[in-house]
């Protein structure tokens, strides 16, 4: 489930399905995400998306979005309710592995090894 939120305002020179994609695309889905999600080989996800990079003339999928709100096609914002959901989660799971399975204390640091070279010098001046 991802915390962005993608609507499309306007399809400009992108077919229905693009259009579809390119939304699945600003909410950070990879395309075996989206081909699954759509029922569609990830072949088939993959020539739709190379169809919106020509189409808005980029290279990656980050420019795709950046791109793509620029001309007005998308909409992305930030769902902030579930990322704080999130966040607590994420801590919960945290001290709960914490108290479970602690992390391995270290030993503590050594005093300095004395070479031997260090011990015939000292043993030759005295």
């Amino acid at each position: 489930m991802s915390a962005l939120k993608a609507e499309i305002k306007n399809k400009g020179p992108l077919t229905e399905k693009e259009a579809e994609i390119l939304k699945l695309l600003c909410e950070g889905y990879l395309r075996p995400e989206i081909a699954l999600k759509l029922h569609r080989s990830i072949k088939t996800v993959s020539t739709h998306i190379e169809h919106i990079f020509q189409k808005l003339n980029a290279h990656h999928a980050t420019e795709v979005v950046v791109i793509a709100q620029q001309l007005g096609l998308v909409d992305v914002r930030i769902e902030h309710a579930e990322m704080t959901w999130l966040k607590t989660l994420l801590i919960v799971f945290l001290m709960v592995g914490n108290t479970i399975s602690p992390v391995p204390k270290r030993r503590p640091p050594q005093a300095p090894r004395v070479c031997a070279r260090q011990i015939k010098r000292e043993s030759h001046y005295a």
